[in-house]
């Protein structure tokens, strides 16, 4: 009788977890080598994203080259010790690979109605292949992760953003031709986000003061071992392109990676899946006429409940760059809001 009463729990329990847990990550799954994956994902490149209505940019195909480089060659090209040589250096993939994707026009309407969403804008479409597996997976996050991350709330940005995100997916199970899995998790973190907010100095020209806050961030980000992987200036596209924005002065995101850190988690921890996170998209905005910045990026912390990581020292490690990215930000004399 007891022995039942465990299994029915058991079923009951498992049961619940699949009827309710919340698809966080969308991976399309494909057989094959990886030379053979990534001329595929070439075309996707080339075809199919602008097909279903996004612009690739900054793509950074085949990282995982410049991993074993980095950090798996003794010598430089120069014959010198390589000192970011590690001795118990990891080659976990054939292929890693990234392409920040977005339509700047399409995102017009959504941005001006909630600016948050520039934390997937531009969202970041992942490629890998472990050593160990034949599968080579093809995704990014669900709309409705991207969604609750960046606490959008406008029932038809949800709609509308839900709708170019499934397009994506439709394309790219075309170009892939594989099955589809999901990333389940039992719920996002209470704060997904972090925010800030700091005084802008507009002067008599506000492109120069934009240029000039860019120049000292990028080196304030640089000087710590970021590296600054794209670019999206939303508002002169608009500009360009003659598309009426009645909100912002100045909207543009960075696409932020650190190296070193995301060597170790998606080959020494073996967590490639989380490459869906990254390059981390930052966003800022200056409203008409306002002197203050606003700044926001999903926190790094959403790393250990999408990788479901329970290791102390990981977790302390994904924490710390939360922290350091705080750290920054404030030297540059933003305020976490």
């Amino acid at each position: 009788m007891l022995n039942t009463l465990v299994k029915t729990a058991f079923i009951l329990s498992l049961s619940a977890s699949i009827a309710f847990g919340y698809q966080a990550v969308r991976f399309n799954l494909s057989d094959g080598d990886a030379k053979e994956r990534n001329k595929t994902f070439s075309e996707i490149v080339e075809v199919d994203l602008e097909d279903a209505g996004f612009t690739p940019k900054d793509i950074h195909p085949s990282i995982e080259f410049w991993y074993n480089k980095f950090y798996g060659t003794k010598l430089l090209d120069n014959g010198r010790i390589n000192p970011q040589f590690k001795t118990d250096h990891v080659a976990n993939l054939d292929n890693i690979g990234f392409i920040t994707i977005s339509n700047e026009e399409r995102m017009l309407p959504l941005l001006t109605k909630e600016p948050s969403l520039g934390g997937f804008a531009p969202l970041n479409l992942l490629i890998y292949k472990k050593v160990s597996e034949t599968k080579t997976f093809v995704g990014t996050l669900t709309p409705e992760a991207m969604l609750d991350i960046t606490k959008v709330k406008d029932p038809e940005v949800r709609k509308t953003f839900t709708k170019y995100i499934d397009a994506l997916f439709k394309a790219t199970d075309a170009g892939m031709g594989g099955e589809v899995e999901y990333m389940k998790i039992d719920k996002l973190n209470e704060k997904t986000m972090v925010e800030f907010e700091m005084p802008f100095e507009r002067g008599k020209d506000i492109l120069e003061a934009k240029f000039n806050f860019m120049e000292k961030f990028e080196k304030a980000f640089e000087a710590e071992e970021f590296i600054i992987a794209g670019k999206r200036d939303f508002e002169e596209y608009w500009s360009d392109h003659g598309l009426e924005n009645n909100r912002f002065d100045a909207y543009w995101v960075y696409s932020l990676c650190h190296f070193t850190f995301s060597y170790t988690v998606f080959n020494v921890w073996q967590h490639p899946e989380l490459g869906v996170s990254a390059p981390c998209s930052m966003y800022m905005y200056l409203d008409k006429d306002s002197d203050t910045l606003k700044i926001g990026m999903p926190s790094v912390e959403n790393w250990i409940t999408l990788g479901h990581i329970t290791d102390p020292e990981q977790i302390k490690v994904i924490k710390e760059m939360d922290e350091k990215i705080k750290e920054i930000m404030i030297s540059l004399g933003a305020k976490e809001i």
